[in-house]
C-alpha cells in the first residue's frame, strides 16, 4: 500500500531572488499540506463533486476572493488521496513571473508526492533557465508517462500570473499530459482560452460563485455552528440577503457583535473591498463606483450611462476580475453586484460627489421610464430626488403599474414618499388606495376609499363616475377580506360583480375574496365552479398576482379535505409558472407574492413529516409573508415554525415567535389569529410540563371563541376545544360533556370535510373515549383517524399531541391492530416501543432516576444541586446523561416519560 501526501507551495516569495531565471529556494513552508480551518461546514453537494474529478480531465474552480474555493480543494484533495490518487498543489503568487519558475515550483510539488516524477527538472538546478518552457514541460510529460498512478495537480491563485506566463508555461503540458493525469485550477478570472482550447466540454468541471454561494440551509447550519440560533425566516433570511450567500461576509458577521442582520458591513470586509480598489486605476474606479448606484443594469443602460467603448471595457473587467458580478436572467442580459460590494461602492460614489451621483440616478431613472420599466424608474427617480419628475412618471404610470401587478413599486412608493391626496387626480388616488392596502395599511386604506367615496358622489353622475364608485366598492371588500371580516365582505362582494361595471383587475380580486368565503363555508362545489382568472390565459403577466392568490387558495382548500399531495402539486404549478412568465427578463415576480404558495409548501412538507424540507421553503418565505398574505397563510406556516423549533428544543425560540404572532393578531384586530398562537403556547406549555400556565392560555381561547366576529369560520371554536382536549390528556379524568362536544364538533367536520381537522381533533378525542369509556366507544373514531392519516399523509398531526410519547399513547389505548397502525405511520416499532421506554427508564442510575424526579416537580438546576447537595454543574452532566440514555431532546420530555412510566 502506497503511502498518500498532498504537497502545497505556499505565497511566498524568496529574499534574495530578484531575477526570475534564478532558481527557486524551496522553501518548507512553501511545501507544507495546508490546514483546513475549524468550524468548516460540511457541504454535500460541493464535495461530491471530488468524484467527478476522476471522470473530467480539467475542473475550474472561479469565484471572487471568498467563496471558499480552496476550502472546498483541500476537501477534494483529501478524498482523492484517499481513493488511491496522488495529490499535489501549487499555490502561486506574483513572484512566479516566469515560466521556468512555475515549472520548476511544479516539479517540486510533484515531486513530493511521486518521488519518481519532476525529478530531472529539479537536477537542472541553475541550467533550468537555459531550457524552453516545452522542454522542461516534455521532461514532466516524460515522467508522468512511466507513473501508473493517477495524479491530480491542483494550482491555486492562477490569477496572480499574467496570461502570457501562464500559457507559456502550462499549454503544451496541459495539452499533452497522459490520460492519468487532472489538472484543477483555482482562481478569481477567467483562465486563458489558449489553456482550454484542447479540451472538449465533457472533459470539464466548472464550478463558479453562483454554485459556492452558501443557500439558506447551509448559512442557518453555518450560523449554528458558530453559536448562533437564527430564527426560521427572520433574522437568518436578513443576513443571507445581505451576505448573498457569501461565505466571506457570513463568516466576519459571526466575528462581530452585531448579529442582527441588516446592512452593517464588517471591517475586515470593508477592508477587502479597499483593497481590490486600489488594484484599479482611477477612472476605472470612479466609474465602477457609479455602478453601484444602480441594484441592476443591463449592457444597453451601461452604454448609454457610460458610452459605447467604456461600458464594453466595464463589464470586461467586472468580468474577467470576477468582481462580485451577478447574472440575474437565463440569457446574460441582466445583471447585478453582490449587496455588500453595491452598498461599499455606492457610498464610495456619494462621498466623492453627491450632486454628480443624484444626476446620475436621475439618468439611469429616465433609461427605464422611456421602456416603461417604472419599478425601475420609480425607484431610481426616488434616490434621485427629482419629486416633480416622480410625480409625473407615477400620474403618468399609475393604472399600468396596477394593471401589470407592480405592487411592490406602489407599496415602496407608499413607505418613502407618501403623495397628498388633495392635489392629485382621482384615479391615482384610487391607484394609491390599492397600494395602501395591499401594503396592509388597512386602517388608513379604509379611510382614503370613504373619502373617495365622499368625493366621486359630488361628481355628476357618469358612467366614468359609476365606473370608479364600484372599484372603490372592490377596494372596500378587498380591505374587509384582509381584515378577516368575511361576513362584511361577501355581500359587498357579490354586489360589486353584479354590478357589471368592475374592471378585469377589480373582477380577479373580488373572485378571490368569493373563494375565499366558499373556503370558510366549506363549500366546495361551489370553490371549483368559480371561472378562471382574467387575463392569464393571454399572457398578461401583471394578473399572475391574482392566480397566485388563486391557486394557493385552492392549495388551501385541498389541505383542509386531507389532500395534501394535490394541494402541494398546485402550488408547484404556481411556481412553474412564475418562473416561465418572470425568468426571460428583468421583471421578477414580487417575493412578497411567491412567499404565499413557498409557505404552504412547507407546511404540506411539515404535515408530511418532511421537516428539512419545510425548514428550507420558511428560510425563503418567512419574512414575507407578515407582509402580504392572508391570515391563513401566517397562521398555518407560524405554526409549523413553532412546532419546528419545539421539535429542536429550542422552547424559547419558539416563544418569541408566538410573542411576534400575538402582537400582530393585536395590531391588525384578528381575533381568529391569536386564537392560533394561544392554541400553540397551550402545547408548548404541555411540552415543558406548564399545566398552570396551558390552563391560562386555555382559558382565554374560550373567551376568545365567545367573541361575535364576522369571520365566518369555526377555528375559534376548534382551536378553544382542542386546547381543553389536550389539557384532559394530562389529568385523570375530564369532562363528559367535553367529550360530547368533541364528538359533536368532529361529526360538523365530517359534514363539511374538513379532514385536516378533523384527524388532529379525532386523535385526542379517541384516546380519551378510550381511556373514559373503554376502547368499545373508540375504535370506530380511532379507525377513521388512521385511515385518513395514510390516505392524506398527515403524520405529523399524529406525533404533535403535547407529548413525548404519543405512540404509547396509542399502544395504551388502542386495540392491537390499530396500535400497529400508528406505529407504522409514526414510523416506531409498536411490539418494542413501551418496552424501549421502560429499558431506558431501568438504564438510569439511581441518583439520574431522582435528577428527573425533581425536574418533573419543576425545579431548576440549581435547585436540584441544593437538594442533592451537589453542585450545579454535577446536575449538568447528569442531564446529558439522562438526555442521551432516554433519548430526548428537554428536561420536559424526560419527565413526561418518568410520569407516564411511574409504575416501573
Amino acid at each position: 500500500m502506497n503511502r498518500k501526501h498532498v504537497a502545497w507551495i505556499a505565497s511566498q516569495s524568496s529574499p534574495g531572488q530578484p531575477g526570475a531565471n534564478d532558481v527557486p529556494v524551496l522553501l518548507t513552508t512553501k511545501i507544507t499540506p495546508p490546514r483546513r480551518g475549524r468550524g468548516v461546514l460540511p457541504r454535500p453537494r460541493l464535495e461530491q463533486f471530488a468524484e467527478h474529478l476522476t471522470e473530467r480531465r480539467l475542473a475550474i474552480l472561479e469565484a471572487p476572493p471568498g467563496f471558499g474555493k480552496t476550502t472546498l480543494a483541500t476537501i477534494w484533495a483529501e478524498r482523492l488521496v484517499a481513493q488511491g490518487h496522488a495529490v499535489a498543489w501549487l499555490s502561486l503568487d506574483a513572484e512566479d513571473d516566469s515560466a521556468h519558475r512555475l515549472l520548476y515550483y511544479l516539479s517540486a510539488a510533484i515531486n513530493r508526492v511521486c518521488s519518481s516524477v519532476g525529478k530531472q527538472v529539479l537536477a537542472l538546478g541553475d541550467g533550468v533557465s537555459a531550457y524552453s518552457a516545452q522542454a522542461l514541460a516534455s521532461l514532466l510529460i516524460a515522467e508522468l508517462e512511466r507513473h501508473p498512478q493517477p495524479i491530480t495537480l491542483i494550482f491555486d491563485d492562477y490569477h496572480c500570473i499574467d496570461d502570457a506566463v501562464l500559457v507559456e508555461a502550462l499549454r503544451f503540458l496541459v495539452q499533452r499530459a497522459p490520460e492519468q493525469v487532472h489538472l484543477v485550477f483555482i482562481g478569481r478570472k477567467d483562465l486563458p482560452e489558449a489553456i482550454l482550447e484542447h479540451f472538449y466540454a465533457d472533459e470539464r468541471l466548472e464550478i463558479d460563485g453562483a454554485l459556492l454561494r452558501f443557500q439558506p440551509e447551509e448559512t442557518r447550519d453555518l450560523l449554528r455552528k458558530g453559536g448562533l440560533q437564527p430564527e426560521l425566516g427572520g433574522d437568518l433570511c436578513v443576513i443571507q440577503e445581505a451576505a448573498d450567500g457569501w461565505i466571506a461576509a457570513l463568516r466576519a458577521y459571526l466575528l462581530t457583535t452585531n448579529t442582527s442582520g441588516g446592512r452593517h458591513l464588517p471591517r475586515s470586509i470593508s477592508n477587502l473591498f479597499d483593497d481590490i480598489l486600489a488594484q484599479l486605476s482611477d477612472s476605472t474606479r470612479r466609474t465602477l463606483c457609479a455602478l453601484g448606484l444602480l441594484e441592476k443594469f443591463s449592457p444597453a443602460l451601461l452604454h448609454t450611462l457610460f458610452g459605447d467603448e467604456a461600458a464594453e471595457d466595464l463589464l470586461q473587467l467586472l468580468r474577467r476580475r470576477q468582481l462580485f458580478l451577478n447574472v440575474l436572467d437565463e440569457h446574460d442580459g441582466w445583471f447585478g453586484l453582490h449587496p455588500l460590494f453595491r452598498d461599499h461602492l455606492r457610498s464610495a460614489c456619494l462621498r466623492q460627489d453627491e450632486v454628480a451621483a443624484r444626476q446620475f440616478l436621475l439618468q439611469a431613472a429616465r433609461w427605464f421610464a422611456e421602456r416603461e420599466l417604472w419599478f425601475d424608474a420609480i425607484q431610481l427617480g426616488m434616490d434621485s430626488g427629482d419629486v416633480e419628475q416622480l410625480r409625473e412618471w407615477i400620474q403618468d404610470c399609475a393604472t399600468t403599474l396596477i394593471e401589470q401587478g407592480d405592487f411592490n413599486t406602489l407599496v415602496a412608493l407608499e413607505k418613502r414618499w407618501k403623495l397628498q391626496s388633495s392635489d392629485n387626480p382621482l384615479p391615482l388616488k384610487v391607484t394609491r388606495a390599492w397600494a395602501m392596502g395591499r401594503a396592509l395599511e388597512h386602517g388608513p386604506a379604509m379611510r382614503l376609499a370613504e373619502e373617495l367615496e365622499a368625493e366621486i358622489a359630488q361628481h355628476e353622475h357618469s358612467e366614468e363616475v359609476v365606473a370608479m364608485h364600484w372599484e372603490v366598492q372592490a377596494i372596500k371588500t378587498m380591505l374587509w377580506a384582509l381584515d378577516d371580516r368575511f361576513g362584511l365582505a361577501a355581500p359587498l362582494a357579490d354586489a360589486c360583480l353584479a354590478s357589471g361595471h368592475c374592471t378585469p383587475w377589480a373582477t380577479n380580486v373580488l373572485r378571490n375574496v368569493v373563494c375565499g368565503t366558499h373556503i370558510r363555508a366549506c363549500r366546495w362545489d361551489r370553490l371549483y365552479a368559480l371561472p378562471p382568472t382574467q387575463g392569464v390565459a393571454q399572457g398578461n403577466r401583471g394578473y399572475f398576482l391574482h392566480d397566485c392568490y388563486r391557486k394557493s387558495l385552492y392549495a388551501l382548500a385541498e389541505f383542509y379535505q386531507g389532500r395534501i399531495v394535490q394541494g402541494m402539486a398546485t402550488l408547484d404549478g404556481v411556481l412553474e409558472q412564475a418562473h416561465e412568465l418572470f425568468a426571460c427578463d428583468l421583471r421578477r415576480p414580487n417575493p412578497v407574492l411567491t412567499a404565499l404558495p413557498k409557505g404552504f409548501g412547507a407546511v404540506g412538507h411539515y404535515l408530511r413529516g418532511e421537516h428539512s424540507e419545510a425548514e428550507s421553503l420558511l428560510v425563503e418565505s418567512m419574512s414575507y409573508i407578515k407582509s402580504g398574505s392572508f391570515i391563513e397563510c401566517i397562521a398555518f406556516t407560524h405554526m409549523v415554525q413553532v412546532r419546528l423549533l419545539a421539535h429542536q428544543g429550542r422552547f424559547a425560540q419558539a416563544r418569541r415567535v408566538l410573542d411576534d404572532l400575538e402582537s400582530l393578531a393585536l395590531a391588525r384586530e384578528w381575533p381568529r389569529l391569536q386564537a392560533r398562537a394561544l392554541l400553540e403556547r397551550v402545547r408548548l406549555h404541555l411540552l415543558e410540563r406548564k399545566p398552570r400556565e396551558a390552563n391560562v392560555c386555555s382559558s382565554m381561547l374560550q373567551q376568545l371563541a365567545s367573541l361575535d366576529w364576522p369571520d365566518q369560520s369555526i377555528d375559534r371554536e376548534y382551536f378553544a376545544l382542542l386546547s381543553r382536549l389536550w389539557l384532559a390528556l394530562d389529568v385523570e379524568r375530564c369532562e363528559p360533556a367535553l367529550l360530547d362536544q368533541a364528538v359533536a364538533l368532529l361529526q360538523r367536520m365530517k359534514e363539511r370535510e374538513i379532514w385536516l381537522y378533523y384527524v388532529e381533533l379525532g386523535s385526542v378525542t379517541g384516546l380519551l373515549l378510550s381511556r373514559e369509556r373503554g376502547m368499545s366507544e373508540s375504535v370506530e373514531l380511532l379507525g377513521s383517524v388512521l385511515t385518513l392519516t395514510a390516505e392524506s399523509g398527515v403524520v405529523t398531526l399524529l406525533s404533535d399531541l403535547p407529548t413525548p410519547d404519543a405512540c404509547g399513547l396509542f399502544a395504551r389505548h388502542c386495540p392491537v391492530a390499530l396500535q400497529l397502525q400508528a406505529a407504522e405511520l409514526l414510523g416506531i416499532d409498536a411490539q418494542e416501543s413501551a418496552g424501549d421506554c421502560s429499558e431506558a427508564l431501568l438504564a438510569l442510575t439511581v441518583k439520574e432516576r431522582q435528577v428527573v424526579q425533581l425536574v418533573a416537580e419543576g425545579k431548576s438546576n440549581k435547585q436540584i444541586a441544593r437538594d442533592l447537595n451537589v453542585t450545579p454543574e454535577t446536575i449538568k452532566s447528569h442531564m446529558k446523561n439522562i438526555f442521551a440514555k432516554l433519548k430526548v431532546d428537554n428536561r420536559a420530555q424526560a419527565a413526561v416519560m418518568l410520569q407516564q412510566h411511574a409504575t416501573i
